[in-house]
């Protein structure tokens, strides 16, 4: 999926349980407000729980629409599956306890810098872990992980948030025996291991903010995984720990790593499996990876993490001068459209100046997007704040007479001006992601001047 298959609409999905107090009461505008800035049609749907939120998607859905999906890390396992069926972008909004997921994009703490973080990114595909019939994420473990899951009192999480995740771990350490386990990594040979646990990581981060890999990543097509050995003592236990928290296990001499696209677990059979905190179902189990298989909006400081070691993008492209003048030119012939609606009085225009400013803010907004990973801004519009206030003046002077046929020859002139432009690009020599979006573009501006001249004929 790319930047230019969007619908320009948000479905905001948020779980009531979550929701923050303050925005009970006022329909959680300021995170909505993000999305409309941004140009994007936003919908609020408040749910019971992920069920609910995956019949929605089901239901409410077309390619192409971005979900905003408000809960924790097990909020967004049990939505992954509904948003790849879907051919939607998924855009987590964490009001979860770990929120391990969001911190794999780097997204901040605070929920509006988040929002806006992912809505000014780009759409990447992520890789989905798969372990016997169901997908993870972030990370799947078996042993003390599994074990401490059901020891975590739902008290003490809602009140220590993610030190509740260490302390059943501390107890599920000590109080848990290892478990004989044959592991098989891609096409090596089984290896027979007595272990405390087991982890399979897709994500960068599980179980609260550990850090098992410094070079793990979403998009690396690999399933990582790290053992530790029962005849690790508390004390070199407490070293693995500070080595998740603080840097890597890959090269540590308490835990052994590996690498591999599928993973075969089998012994202690019924032993149960932990994915993205939850316990989704018991051992033996086969894990395997679906690669580049979730849309997901991401911030651009994740992107250029991820793409730190390849080679800068070209800021420049065929017709480039050409294309900011159009793009320019098209937000500027929307925001007159929009300057002018409210004192319109012909409902026929009224409808076109509506319909037509949001279809050319949707097609910029795509315009825009294909742009930015070619590494080309969009040019700032000419008119502002204060040239849109004379124009309503002088609509103003106009309305007792003739304002609607004025404006709607004026806005023919502007169509006009726009469709030169076009016509003196060459649509074919376009980079193939801004070829779409100007040819809507094209047959959006033809549509606007056949309707407009339509109307001044018969006026």
């Amino acid at each position: 999926m790319k930047n230019s298959d969007l619908t320009g609409k948000v479905c905001l999905l948020l779980t009531k349980g979550k929701l923050p107090e303050d925005w009970r009461g006022n329909g959680a505008q300021p995170l909505r407000a993000v999305f409309e800035d941004a140009g994007y049609q936003t919908e609020l749907t408040l749910c019971d729980n992920p069920d609910d939120i995956c019949a929605f998607i089901r239901s409410n859905t077309r390619a192409g629409d971005i979900v905003a999906v408000g809960g924790g890390d097990g909020t967004i396992n049990a939505v992954l599956d509904t948003v790849i069926a879907a051919k939607v972008v998924l855009i987590p909004v964490p009001l979860g306890t770990a929120n391990d997921f969001a911190r794999t994009l780097g997204l901040p703490d605070d929920l509006i810098d988040a929002a806006r973080a992912t809505i000014h990114g780009q759409i990447r595909m992520l890789d989905v872990g798969r372990v016997n019939d169901h997908s993870f994420i972030n990370a799947a473990s078996i042993g003390v992980p599994a074990d401490a899951r059901k020891r975590i009192n739902p008290d003490l999480k809602r009140t220590l948030g993610a030190i509740s995740y260490a302390v059943a771990n501390w107890q599920s350490w000590h109080e848990m025996d290892p478990l004989d386990l044959s592991i098989t990594c891609g096409d090596e040979k089984p290896q027979n291991l007595k272990l405390r646990q087991v982890t399979i990581t897709n994500g960068r981060y599980f179980g609260g903010g550990l850090r098992p890999s410094d070079t793990k990543s979403p998009e690396d097509g690999l399933l990582h995984m790290f053992a530790i050995r029962d005849s690790v003592d508390t004390l070199s236990g407490l070293d693995i720990a500070a080595e998740l928290l603080f840097g890597s296990v890959d090269n540590s001499s308490y835990a052994m790593a590996m690498e591999c696209n599928e993973i075969t677990i089998e012994g202690a059979d019924g032993a149960p499996v932990l994915a993205d905190g939850e316990i989704i179902g018991e051992l033996p189990a086969r894990f395997t990876l679906r690669a580049s298989t979730l849309p997901v909006f991401a911030p651009n400081s994740y992107v250029e993490e991820e793409n730190r070691h390849q080679a800068n993008s070209p800021t420049t492209i065929p017709q480039q001068d050409a294309v900011k003048d159009v793009l320019r030119d098209t937000l500027d012939f929307a925001l007159r459209l929009e300057a002018i609606f409210p004192v319109v009085r012909d409902s026929k225009l009224k409808s076109l100046c509506h319909d037509s400013t949001r279809n050319l803010r949707d097609i910029y907004r795509q315009i825009e997007l294909a742009l930015r990973p070619l590494g080309v801004i969009a040019a700032i519009p000419d008119p502002d704040l204060q040239s849109l206030e004379e124009l309503r003046d002088r609509i103003m002077d106009w309305l007792f007479n003739d304002a609607d046929q004025r404006l709607a020859i004026g806005l023919d002139q502007r169509a006009a001006q726009l469709a030169a432009e076009l016509d003196e690009l060459v649509i074919e020599k376009l980079p193939e992601d801004l070829r779409d979006p100007v040819a809507a573009l094209d047959r959006e501006i033809g549509q606007f001047r056949n309707s407009i001249n339509d109307f001044i004929k018969t006026r």
